[in-house]
């Protein structure tokens, strides 16, 4: 259970569980990945397609 200690008009002060913190902290790391993977799927959907042989030479390159 989360109990609000302080309420100001910028910032919030919670009391929770550590494991409840933890929980929060992954919610976010995952919240950030699925962003990423969102804005390289549609960076991906706007680029022209490579034969198998272009693919290959740009992984050769790298």
């Amino acid at each position: 259970m989360t109990t609000i200690v302080e309420r100001t008009p910028s910032r919030i002060t919670v009391n929770m569980s550590m494991r409840r913190w933890n929980r929060m902290l992954q919610l976010e790391e995952a919240y950030k990945l699925a962003r990423i993977i969102k804005r390289s799927m549609k960076q991906v959907e706007s680029e022209p397609s490579m034969s198998p042989d272009e693919a290959v030479a740009a992984l050769r390159a790298l």
